[in-house]
């Protein structure tokens, strides 16, 4: 409370010239620069003690914000830190911006790693950019929590940040991008990851692809429930986005998630959302696919949405290419996709393409593919015996090349 004193003095201040700020409450706030713990910024001194200790001081206090200054800051080791017991209802990591506080990863293990060990603490990373200095970088940035059930509250947001090699084109690569463990409806906007971006190594020899997915995957949310991705990009890995909890009990059922006007580009597999029982609800919209393997592959999945996206196959004619391949799936709307492929190939009867567009097992029933367009060469629609409901309305095929299994048009 102001006093009748302090009031006063507040109403004359715009009278006599001075700008006033209102009170700011200190009590259980920290703000923590890794320039202040020691940090040069440099890009040639091991900046990794410095950020240790900043993590470290903020993770002790209820509300903590480790600032990261524009400078490039290298890491000859990992940081990593854990909050213990209820200390730490907010953590907030902040840069100046992409490309403007940039960390060098320059060893083995990865960036930054935090433990929230009960998943109380709401944590937000924002503005970074993280390159990888040498291959085999490990994971760039893992946020993890214990399994611990139902929060009504988001655990976890990470917003313009991006991972990738240093300098253009590079064959240094994080192993891992973003990994989130077991976090509740986690937000991820414009995060970015890119693995091996070297042209030269695609040129006449695909036995190289190996390095170009070498990389496990760009961001990952596995155990966590209702993760959301935004606009967000990956590229050159062998998975772009993957929520997956194959290992829970059927006590932890992980429900929802959303992908919108995302993009995946040279990776074996786009998205991939495997969860254990038919787990409801996921929407994948607006979405741009091209992959080697596999666009979108969902297992064990009901009240699901795939519609408005754009995919591209790599290798048709030399890989068994799946845009769309449901397994135990039930209740679903395709539609309003286009299938294409960008070669002169693809005009022409042969070779002959091992592209499937939609790929529905048996255990699958009860969807609905409409208003989808098929420009790509090889098999539209398959349909495995056993599946049932399976209903087709207004598709357009507008490649002479495109066959689909009879009674699924």
């Amino acid at each position: 409370m102001w006093s009748s004193c302090q009031l006063l003095l507040w109403s004359c201040l715009p009278q006599i010239g001075f700008t006033a700020a209102l009170p700011v409450a200190t009590v259980g706030t920290i703000k923590v620069s890794v320039r202040e713990c020691g940090a040069k910024g440099d890009g040639v001194a091991d900046d990794s003690p410095a950020f240790q200790q900043a993590f470290e001081q903020a993770v002790t206090a209820e509300h903590a914000v480790v600032y990261i200054p524009a400078g490039t800051y290298r890491l000859d080791r990992p940081v990593a830190v854990k909050f213990a017991g209820a200390v730490g209802n907010g953590l907030l990591v902040l840069g100046d911006g992409q490309g403007v506080s940039v960390i060098h990863c320059h060893n083995t293990n990865g960036a930054l790693r935090i433990r929230n060990e009960l998943c109380k603490t709401q944590i937000t990373i924002r503005d970074l950019t993280l390159l990888a200095t040498i291959p085999d970088a490990g994971t760039a940035l893992e946020v993890s929590s214990s399994l611990r059930g139902v929060r009504n509250y988001r655990t976890l947001t990470v917003q313009n940040v991006d991972m990738r090699g240093e300098d253009l084109p590079t064959r240094k690569y994080f192993s891992r991008g973003l990994y989130a463990v077991a976090q509740w409806r986690p937000l991820f906007q414009n995060v970015i990851f890119g693995g091996v971006l070297d042209p030269a190594l695609r040129a006449n020899d695909l036995a190289n692809d190996a390095l170009y997915h070498k990389p496990e995957f760009g961001l990952a949310a596995d155990w966590s429930y209702a993760p959301s991705f935004q606009h967000c990009y990956a590229w050159a890995c062998r998975t772009g986005y993957r929520v997956a909890s194959r290992d829970l009990s059927e006590k932890e059922r992980i429900e929802d998630g959303a992908f919108y006007r995302c993009t995946a580009v040279g990776t074996s597999i786009g998205i991939d959302i495997d969860t254990p029982g038919i787990m409801p609800q996921v929407v994948v919209d607006t979405c741009h696919l091209n992959c080697r393997d596999v666009g979108v592959r969902l297992r064990n999945r009901k009240f699901f949405h795939i519609v408005n996206c754009l995919f591209y196959g790599e290798t048709s004619e030399q890989c068994a290419y799946t845009d769309i391949q449901l397994q135990n799936c039930w209740g679903g709307l395709i539609s309003g996709n286009i299938f294409h492929e960008a070669t002169l190939a693809n005009l022409k009867q042969e070779p002959p393409s091992k592209r499937v567009s939609i790929s529905i097992d048996k255990h699958s029933k009860d969807l609905l593919l409409s208003g989808n367009m098929f420009n790509a060469k090889g098999l539209g629609i398959a349909v495995e015996a056993g599946a049932s409901g399976i209903k087709t309305a207004n598709n357009q095929y507008i490649n002479p090349h495109v066959t689909v299994q009879p009674g699924y048009r």
